[in-house]
C-alpha cells in the first residue's frame, strides 16, 4: 500500500482529503523544503488556483496532514486495548501501533529526519495536543484493566491518568535516542513490563491483605 493510499484511508473523501493524501506522498518523496505548491497541485490532480482555494500555503497543508496522521494513530492507541491479551501486551501494542509505528513509517522515507524536524517546528502545538490525546487513550485502557482486576492503582497512590502520563513522559525521554537513529523498541518493552509489573504487584498486595 502506497503512502497516498494509507493517507486516503484516514482523510475525508473530498477535495481536502485528496490534497492531504497527495501532499503527504510529495513530502515523503521530496522533503518539505523542496516541495512546492505546484508539486502538490499536480499530485492532487488539480490546478494551483484550485489548491489555493483550500489551503493558503504548504505549511498549512503540512499541519493538516500532520494532524490527520496523529489523530489516526491516536485512535489506534485506543483500539489496541480492545483485545484479550494480558495488560502488558495491550499497553505495549498501544504504543507500538501508534508512536513506534509512526516512527517506523517516517524512518522508511528518504526525508524522515527533515520531516520530523519540520513537524516540531511548524506543528509542535498539534503534537502537544496529540500527546494529551494519547494520555487519555492510555488512561482509558488502564482504567479498564483495573476494572477487570488485572491491576490495582490505589496501593501505589496513582490514578489511571497519572500512570498514562508517566508512560508518555518515559516515551518523551526516549526521543533523543530515537533521533540518534537508535532503536527504542526494547526500551519501550522494558518500560511497559516495569509499569505493568508494578501495578500487578499492587493487585496481589491487596489480595494478600484480605
Amino acid at each position: 500500500m502506497s503512502y497516498r493510499q494509507v493517507m486516503m484511508l484516514h482523510t475525508t473523501p473530498d477535495k481536502r482529503g485528496t490534497i492531504l493524501a497527495a501532499a503527504f506522498e510529495v513530502f515523503i518523496s521530496y522533503g518539505f523544503r523542496k516541495t512546492s505548491m505546484d508539486d502538490i497541485a499536480r499530485a492532487a490532480g488539480m490546478s494551483r488556483p484550485a489548491l489555493y482555494q483550500v489551503f493558503r500555503n504548504k505549511t498549512e497543508i503540512f499541519r493538516a496532514a500532520s494532524q490527520s496522521l496523529l489523530v489516526k494513530f491516536g485512535h489506534e492507541t485506543r483500539a489496541a486495548f480492545d483485545s484479550d491479551k494480558p495488560f502488558a501486551e495491550r499497553l505495549f501494542n498501544s504504543i507500538d501501533q501508534s508512536i513506534l509505528s509512526l516512527h517506523r513509517k517516517i524512518d522508511a522515507t528518504p526525508h524522515g529526519a527533515e520531516l520530523m524536524g519540520v513537524n516540531a517546528e511548524v506543528a509542535g502545538d498539534i503534537e502537544e495536543k496529540w500527546c494529551d490525546m494519547m494520555v487519555d487513550a492510555i488512561a482509558e485502557g488502564v482504567t479498564e484493566a483495573e476494572s477487570k482486576g488485572e491491576i490495582a492503582l490505589a496501593p501505589l497512590g496513582v490514578d489511571a491518568h497519572r500512570v498514562a502520563t508517566i508512560v508518555m513522559q518515559a516515551m518523551e525521554g526516549m526521543k533523543a535516542k530515537y533521533l540518534r537513529g537508535e532503536p527504542i523498541e526494547d526500551d519501550v518493552r522494558h518500560m511497559v513490563n516495569f509499569v505493568a509489573g508494578a501495578l500487578a504487584i499492587s493487585r496481589r498486595t491487596i489480595s494478600e491483605c484480605k
